[in-house]
């Protein structure tokens, strides 16, 4: 089986996304879910108070997954005959990341 992105690349989307992927997550709940239900938020305000370490390695792992898109995108277009589902999840899913971390605070807090 042939894969498209190189072998370093997945090693690190491995050791990245776990962490990546959850505080993401939180932080998207916060400015969507939090900030409908509850008006504006200091985003990521408890989660750094609560559990400081989660939010400073889950910040590295966001920040980092960020810059894998950069030489990932590269391997994409050049090996797009290849591309397994496999690589395009680990694409899509850094996409949502820089996403959940790029949007503004308060994006949602305008459309309740």
């Amino acid at each position: 089986m042939q894969i498209a992105l190189a072998r370093w690349l997945r090693l690190s989307w491995l050791f990245l996304a776990p962490i990546g992927l959850l505080f993401a997550a939180r932080i998207a709940w916060e400015k969507t879910v939090w900030t409908w239900t509850l008006g504006p938020q200091a985003v990521g305000f408890s989660l750094m108070h609560v559990h400081p370490f989660f939010s400073i390695a889950g910040i590295i792992c966001c920040y980092l997954l960020m810059l894998w898109v950069i030489p990932a995108a590269i391997y994409f277009v050049n090996r797009w005959k290849i591309l397994s589902k496999a690589d395009v999840a680990m694409v899509v899913l850094c996409l949502l990341v820089t996403l959940a971390i790029v949007l503004p605070d308060a994006f949602f807090a305008r459309l309740r």
